[in-house]
């Protein structure tokens, strides 16, 4: 898979972030030490959920997390612009919360999106601007059904897809 300068950017925070290591640049390390973190660091979570007479795997790798799922936090970069409704529409973020469910039996209570901005320079490089914003979402009942039903209708496709290209 081909990545982009904004894609780089964002896993070169991320492997730090995992790793602990500073990156040597001061913009980059800046932005890292002010990201809030929880016990748990890029750790992967796999459930089975179960949507009427369907099984669906689920797999995701949270940013940071509590080690119960009461809470996580998901880190993004970029040129393109987060606001709150954005945040509160996210469907990774109802994602994570369908995978914590199925694990805990509860909606996490406490779920934020840590957007650091970046900016293209002249010379086509991207750099962080060092500014963090933040923005405190969260998950209903509801939203978590929706998220299944999508689920749902995404592994069936999935499976019709693979019969017929294995036809």
């Amino acid at each position: 898979m081909r990545i982009n300068r904004g894609m780089a950017l964002g896993k070169e925070i991320a492997d730090s972030l995992e790793s602990e290591q500073e990156t040597g640049d001061e913009i980059k390390d800046f932005v890292i030490a002010q990201l809030p973190k929880f016990e748990l660091m890029d750790k992967p979570f796999e459930a089975t959920i179960r949507v009427g007479d369907v099984e669906i795997p689920l797999l995701g790798k949270l940013d940071t997390a509590k080690a119960d799922l009461s809470a996580f936090k998901e880190y993004k970069t970029g040129v393109t612009t987060w606001d709150q409704k954005k945040a509160d529409k996210h469907g990774q973020i109802t994602f994570y919360c369908v995978l914590a469910e199925a694990l805990t039996g509860k909606i996490p209570q406490d779920i934020e999106l840590d957007y650091a901005p970046s900016v293209y320079l002249p010379d086509g490089r991207v750099e962080l601007t060092g500014e963090i914003k933040r923005f405190i979402t969260h998950r209903t009942t509801a939203d978590i059904l929706k998220m299944k039903i999508r689920m749902k209708k995404a592994w069936i496709r999935i499976g019709e897809i693979c019969e017929e290209q294995l036809i």
